[in-house]
């Protein structure tokens, strides 16, 4: 439902949101995301549980819209959907010990400070806010390359890291790719 209500969001909403945007950037990626597995258990659980399996392969997509710049720093504001892991738990509970599992994904956005807007090459970092039972802050960083096509668009390969501040710190390192269509 997460996934569906992004993608609404990103092919609706986006294109509305401003008239002087710069450029419209869509994006998709996947990659594995870092997480204190057994101490969010033990923080998040009843005394007693454990990690029984898990999964932290982490995939997203996103649509940035940059709406103004200057000198080389551009300005703008991300939607994002990322699904970042999943676990599985075993929690005491009398003679018979129940199991449960969960996945962990992420609706973001983010304003985006780019640095080096001239350029083939250059970096988005942000504060993100990330809605995934309740709100959870986080940073965005990113290496950018873009490849041109033609004078109006390119093809955006970034190495992207999002640190989120949820009950544990996790980092989810992904490689993604799209187009950006330059306004």
């Amino acid at each position: 439902m997460k996934l569906f209500f992004a993608v609404v969001v990103l092919v609706f909403l986006l294109p509305f949101m401003g008239y002087s945007q710069k450029s419209m950037e869509f994006t998709a990626g996947a990659g594995a995301t870092a997480v204190n597995l057994d101490l969010l258990v033990e923080l998040d659980e009843v005394t007693g549980s454990y990690v029984t399996d898990w999964g932290v392969a982490n995939y997203g997509l996103s649509g940035q819209m940059f709406i103004a710049s200057k000198g080389n720093l551009g300005f703008g504001v991300e939607l994002m959907y990322q699904y970042l892991y999943w676990y599985s738990v075993r929690i005491p509970y009398g003679t018979q010990p129940i199991s449960r599992e969960y996945s962990v994904g992420a609706i973001k956005i983010t304003p985006i400070l780019r640095i080096g807007t001239d350029k083939a090459f250059n970096v988005d970092v942000g504060p993100e806010l990330n809605f995934s039972d309740g709100l959870r802050l986080g940073m965005l960083v990113s290496g950018n390359y873009f490849v041109p096509v033609s004078e109006k668009i390119d093809i955006p390969l970034k190495l992207r890291l999002d640190i989120i501040n949820k009950v544990v710190a996790t980092g989810a390192l992904s490689v993604n790719g799209g187009i950006r269509i330059k306004m």
